[in-house]
């Protein structure tokens, strides 16, 4: 038998040897994560990634407190809404400042919270900041927030297995130039893996902790500071 015929088989094998050991060494390192533990560690933990992979946040609040900060995203309907007010031309006035950009973000976005205001900004390919909205208090006292599920933008490009790892979504409906448009805040910040961590398991479960425990505690902060914003 020629030889050249064993090397898939051998590849084939090789692979599924590779997928066990990977499987088993994903459920030990996730195992070793215990995220009540790490919820402890919320200020150091945004302190840690405001000096870090965040820093450009610092740098856009030029100077300003943030007591919270998690990553946000324009739903689809609202995006489709602007359109349509640009569109139509009986609100373009309203909203043409700030409503062209928002229908086009497909990048990433955040929320900030600074004492009484929250800050929204959005990013152009480059991971720069292009858009910089502030809602002040008033605007904030008179929004609504409810649950919004899985963020909508993944779904059909996920496994069911990975779905843990999506992040959840609340629905602020706040004032923008005096018509209400409703953003999503997620649960957690957004997290891509270095192509260099690709078997660093460790470092990926250590990394989304982190992530999860700065980004989930946004809401509650915010809730705190705004009561009518707490879902019964």
């Amino acid at each position: 038998m020629n030889p050249l015929f064993l090397i898939p088989v051998v590849v084939i094998i090789g692979g599924i040897i590779f997928m066990v050991m990977m499987n088993k060494k994903h459920k030990a390192v996730k195992s070793e994560i215990d995220m009540n533990k790490e919820r402890l560690k919320y200020e150091s933990y945004k302190q840690e990634l405001l000096n870090s992979e965040f820093s450009k946040i610092q740098k856009w609040m030029n100077g300003k407190p943030i007591d919270a900060f998690t990553s946000a995203s324009v739903p689809q309907s609202t995006a489709s809404k602007v359109e349509e007010h640009i569109t139509d031309g009986l609100k373009k006035v309203a909203l043409s400042a700030v409503g062209v950009r928002l229908i086009k973000v497909d990048t990433e976005c955040f929320w900030v919270l600074s004492e009484n205001d929250l800050h929204f900004f959005t990013t152009n390919t480059s991971g720069e900041k292009d858009e910089h909205i502030v809602f002040d208090y008033f605007s904030i006292e008179k929004a609504k927030l409810a649950y919004g599920g899985i963020l909508k933008s993944t779904l059909g490009a996920y496994s069911k297995s990975s779905e843990e790892y999506l992040p959840k979504t609340h629905l602020l409906t706040i004032d923008l130039e005096g018509n209400p448009i409703t953003l999503e805040i997620h649960d957690r910040l957004n997290y891509v893996v270095d192509p260099l961590d690709a078997l660093n398991l460790e470092k990926q479960f250590k990394t989304r902790a982190k992530y999860q425990v700065v980004g989930e505690k946004f809401v509650e902060i915010l809730q705190n500071k705004f009561p009518n914003l707490k879902i019964a």
